[in-house]
């Protein structure tokens, strides 16, 4: 097929008033979509668990990537609890999780921690969660310690409380327990016993999330003997690239396969101790198995302290954050939400209210589009205008080997009936 913008050739335009036409385009072909751009948690509802997955609600397979925040009770971390670290990620970075790693009690916080100090910190919390309601992005909410099931009671009565505040809002996600170290994985789920039955007689079907022993890593225990009776639990699995390699995917491979949906609520670019250097390698093979398995992943972490984990300069604080005073670790990492937020555009993607779908985006080889439509040919452009590859298909759900393609971002063009729709994504 021939280049929508061949006929402006044609009639000897410049190079620079055929760029100016390409735009004009592509900025009416969107136009719709713009205006009812929706947020995050508007496109995705209430996450859900199906089978092996946490899904979007109407079921769809998702790969969501976001941010966490540091201990609530250090110091070098503690400080980012604000509006206006919610809104600089959700804006700058395109963030559509933020994680509130609530500190529990620690024996360096100098009774800071919630324990000691309930109010203040349950504040930190609810302006995070606040803010992330009103940016419309997705909030966890972390009971962040390695010990829960010394604090059970305060744990319920936390967790009871937040769920009868903001059950009602989808934006929420409970993470019940952060890290077991040394529990067994029975500790653990006597525990999480009675916090869920807390959230669940506020909160009927918000996700709650269950961490498991060995630092959150022992997922094939979970799996082997997961906790039944409530029909949108996950479990986390917690990951560093540098230390934390092909083992651990097999595990968690295994364990989806047994049945359980994971979502990754804390990974780090380096060794586990949060220090050893960044390792882009490794970061990038882990990004690609979550992506390709549908797993949601929250980094860690937006503070400022000198570990390499950290995505803010040393001493920056969140001026450091918002003026881009960003480690190496952290200028990877924006780039990367930014990237994920561009493939996982929130424009609207339908024909006659009938949604379509991409099976994958980023995608390898394989273009999927899923459809209860027969399609009846489709057109994909660079970000130019110009058509790079074209397909009568006749069909409903086709699949197309775009493996030609170069690296880089495109525009589909779906057409079915004489009415059409478009959308964005990534190849990979």
């Amino acid at each position: 097929m021939e280049p929508y913008f061949t006929f402006f050739r044609k009639l000897n335009y410049t190079k620079k008033q055929y760029s100016s036409f390409a735009l004009i385009f592509f900025t009416i072909l969107f136009a719709n979509q713009s205006i009812h751009s929706q947020t995050v948690v508007e496109q995705y509802g209430r996450l859900q668990v199906n089978g092996s997955h946490v899904t979007a609600e109407n079921g769809d397979k998702i790969s969501l990537a976001g941010m966490s925040l540091f201990w609530s009770n250090a110091g070098d971390g503690g400080d980012f609890y604000n509006s206006e670290t919610v809104n600089h990620l959700a804006d700058d970075w395109k963030n559509p999780i933020i994680r509130a790693a609530l500190g529990v009690k620690e024996t360096w916080d100098g009774g800071t921690g919630y324990i000691d100090n309930t109010q203040a910190q349950k504040a930190k919390i609810r302006t995070v969660i606040d803010a992330a309601i009103a940016k419309g992005v997705y909030v966890i909410i972390d009971w962040h310690t390695h010990a829960a099931e010394v604090y059970k009671d305060e744990a319920v009565a936390f967790f009871t409380e937040m769920a009868e505040l903001y059950g009602n809002n989808d934006h929420v996600i409970y993470e019940i327990y952060n890290e077991p170290i040394n529990q067994s994985w029975n500790d653990v789920k006597n525990y999480a016993a009675d916090v869920i039955a807390g959230i669940r007689s506020k909160d009927p079907d918000n996700l709650i999330i269950v961490g498991s022993p060995t630092w959150s890593q022992d997922v094939d225990q979970a799996a082997a003997d997961p906790i039944t009776g409530d029909p949108n639990l996950a479990y986390t699995l917690h990951f560093y690239a540098n230390t934390h390699k092909q083992f651990l995917r097999d595990r968690a491979l295994a364990a989806m396969n047994s049945g359980i949906a994971l979502f990754v609520t804390e990974w780090g670019t380096t060794d586990a101790s949060g220090n050893g250097g960044y390792n882009e390698q490794e970061s990038e093979i882990w990004l690609n198995f979550m992506i390709d398995n549908h797993i949601s992943y929250v980094n860690w972490t937006v503070a400022h302290k000198n570990e390499d984990s950290c995505v803010v300069s040393p001493g920056m604080g969140v001026q450091g954050l918002i003026n881009g005073n960003l480690t190496t670790s952290g200028i990877f990492i924006r780039n990367h939400l930014i990237a994920r937020a561009e493939a996982l555009s929130v424009d609207d993607f339908s024909i006659d209210n009938v949604k379509l779908s991409l099976d994958q985006n980023p995608v390898k080889d394989i273009l999927s589009i899923n459809s209860s439509i027969v399609i009846d040919n489709l057109i994909i452009f660079d970000m130019t205008g110009r058509s790079v590859f074209s397909k009568n298909v006749n069909q409903d759900n086709p699949k197309i080997n775009i493996t030609n393609l170069n690296s880089g971002n495109y525009i589909l063009k779906v057409n079915s009936k004489k009415a059409f729709t478009s959308t964005k994504f990534v190849k990979l």
